[in-house]
């Protein structure tokens, strides 16, 4: 049978074990992850306000009371040269509370929790919701462009815009100098980890489900990223400028919920702002279920 055989099966279940980042044609590992694989991470950190974070969180996750200012984390990756894609790549954009604690567990777990996770391709999207769990939407995240000295990031759902990150007068400066190689005040789904709740949707019974858990995958923590080239604004960071549009039914049918939520966070300070180039990438293994 198929659920014994310790591959990943995935639907349609009667074409034997699924293509997939963890598994290779004959069921192993990839081995050249970190040999081949690399990515483009442009992110930046701001200021939230608490309730409205709060209020996008699943119930059992809560942002730590002792952290006095919320954060909450952007971040765009370029994946390339991705060994299960045979060399190809994809875009990404998630969106990342930080500093949030699982109280579904105990002892608890604190580190960022994803909000959403949006991909430029669907096969991704429908292994990692399967295999991991994770919340991936589709969306078209074009490469990144420089328009009028600005980087410019966007999502959009068949040519509606919702996401725009705006980072003036970026320059490359000393690999040193990159926010991963400090000790931040907030946690980072890179350092810290991450948390994730898994949910599917039980068939025919509408406010059921087949399950509903609380997921961990593990950061670096102490280690330090293989980075090699760093960039960031040479502007005040205030002149970073991240847009989120909330737009109705009809223009984002299957996002609009998604979107509202994120536009009605209230957005303050940039604490931080990076664009840099990674060796290697993960096939996000290290995922696992949390809560029994």
């Amino acid at each position: 049978m198929f659920e014994n055989t310790k591959q990943f099966h995935r639907v349609p279940v009667g074409f034997g074990p699924a293509p997939s980042p963890r598994q290779d044609p004959n069921g192993n590992p990839f081995t050249t992850w970190q040999s081949d694989s690399y990515m483009q991470l442009t992110g930046v950190v701001y200021d939230v306000g608490r309730s409205e974070l709060q209020a996008i969180l699943p119930e059992g996750y809560e942002i730590d009371p002792e952290v006095e200012q919320p954060t909450v984390l952007f971040e765009v990756m370029n994946l390339r040269k991705l060994p299960w894609l045979a060399g190809r790549g994809y875009n990404t954009w998630g969106i990342y509370a930080n500093d949030v604690i699982c109280r579904r567990v105990s002892p608890v777990v604190k580190a960022s929790y994803m909000l959403v996770l949006f991909e430029s391709f669907t096969d991704p999207i429908t292994t990692g919701r399967e295999e991991l769990g994770f919340c991936k939407l589709w969306a078209e995240i074009p490469d990144p462009k420089i328009d009028n000295g600005n980087l410019v990031h966007t999502a959009s759902w068949f040519g509606t815009e919702f996401l725009r990150l705006e980072i003036p007068d970026l320059a490359f400066k000393p690999v040193q100098e990159a926010p991963g190689f400090t000790v931040r005040p907030y946690t980072m789904p890179s350092v810290q980890g991450t948390l994730h709740h898994r949910y599917v949707p039980a068939v025919g019974k509408p406010g059921q489900h087949d399950a509903s858990y609380a997921t961990y995958m593990p950061g670096m923590g102490a280690n330090k990223p293989n980075i090699d080239k760093f960039a960031t604004t040479n502007a005040p960071l205030s002149q970073t400028k991240l847009t989120v549009v909330s737009h109705p039914f009809e223009a984002l049918p299957t996002l609009w919920n998604v979107v509202d939520g994120l536009a009605a966070l209230k957005l303050g300070k940039v604490r931080e702002v990076y664009h840099q180039i990674q060796r290697s990438a993960s096939d996000c293994s290290s995922n696992k279920r949390i809560e029994f």
